[in-house]
């Protein structure tokens, strides 16, 4: 919204005070912003040079051309550059609405799921501006001239209608994410970012970077392997870490390798080894595996709706079966990253 207060400024003073009124106040506004920063942040603020540079480039061409023509017109121009900048943020890498929420939001920056949702909020609203302008380019060429608050105000009730659409919209869909699981969303070191429901982390699109742990079994003979179900949707009835799964958000490191070691293989979690973290990538996925090994002879209660039994590989099993597709890519990766400390 702060890439676009100057312009509203400028709109809202010209309807009731006339367009130098206008100018004044959209130009005191950036001068604000530049004192602001100036004071506060000790930078000089460019973006604000930037949106008072192009108000005085609209308000001095509509000076020079005021008349019948620009109040016919002006609507249009006002219109056409909202739109610019609604498309610009919503389809290019240059966000400016997003930028310009960083600007006023220094202690708590907006996140990976908290942008996605505001571009998908500005490219429904982009169509939306879209249809109007065209409705009012063909008022313009073939209805009779628009007057006053009309010229002037006319698109204020059809963005109305937009932002209630809009709510009611965002409001079915926190329903159904509600019901969700949740996962964090990490910068490469593993810092938290923001959190997403699991559905929108999984179609493939994004690739949002989020934190799961892996455990490598070792007992006697070499590793303890799970068998994927053939239901599952990634690498059905191929060999993998004994235990794999996402962190929750809300949730530690340590509880959920406890959470998915019960789970999926029956044990209670005692003493692991740290190995390392990595990040991997798959048709669907971005995740920042943190893998662990333990060693454990006890007995094992494989899940069997989370995997098709297991069992032990040795070493130099698996050294042969490498690249022939019995594994999971992932397994191999991993396994070929350790190696020379899980055959120590």
């Amino acid at each position: 919204m702060g890439a676009m207060m100057p312009l509203l400024i400028l709109i809202v003073a010209e309807a009731l005070w006339g367009m130098v009124a206008g100018l004044w106040l959209a130009v005191a506004w950036g001068l604000g912003e530049l004192l602001y920063y100036g004071l506060r942040h000790r930078r000089l603020e460019k973006s604000s040079l930037w949106d008072m540079g192009l108000l005085l480039v609209l308000g001095l061409v509509a000076l020079a051309l005021e008349g019948p023509l620009l109040e016919r017109l002006r609507p249009l121009i006002y219109l056409s550059l909202l739109l610019l900048m609604v498309g610009l943020s919503a389809f290019s890498k240059h966000n400016l609405m997003l930028a310009a929420t960083g600007r006023f939001m220094k202690v708590n920056p907006i996140g990976p799921w908290a942008a996605y949702l505001m571009r998908a909020s500005l490219q429904r609203m982009f169509v939306w501006m879209a249809v109007y302008t065209l409705i009012l380019v063909a008022a313009l060429l073939y209805g009779p001239p628009a007057e006053g608050w009309t010229a002037s105000w006319g698109w204020l009730p059809f963005l109305l209608v937009f932002f209630v659409a809009e709510q009611l919209l965002k409001r079915r869909q926190q329903g159904r994410w509600r019901k969700e699981e949740w996962l964090p969303l990490v910068a490469a070191d593993g810092k938290i970012l923001d959190a997403a429901p699991r559905s929108m982390v999984h179609r493939g699109r994004e690739r949002w970077l989020h934190p799961v742990v892996h455990v490598q079994l070792l007992r006697q003979g070499g590793l303890w392997l799970q068998k994927r179900p053939a239901h599952k949707l990634v690498q059905p009835g191929k060999w993998d870490t004994a235990v794999g799964g996402h962190v929750a958000a809300g949730e530690s490191l340590e509880k959920s390798l406890q959470r998915e070691t019960s789970e999926e293989i029956g044990v209670a979690l005692t003493e692991v080894q740290h190995l390392g973290r990595y990040e991997w990538q798959s048709e669907l996925e971005r995740e920042l595996v943190y893998t662990f090994v333990l060693k454990h002879e006890g007995p094992l209660r494989p899940h069997p709706e989370e995997l098709d039994g297991g069992r032990v590989w040795a070493f130099d099993e698996i050294e042969a079966q490498l690249g022939k597709g019995v594994f999971t890519p992932n397994f191999e990766y991993e396994y070929q990253r350790y190696r020379t400390v899980l055959r120590a």
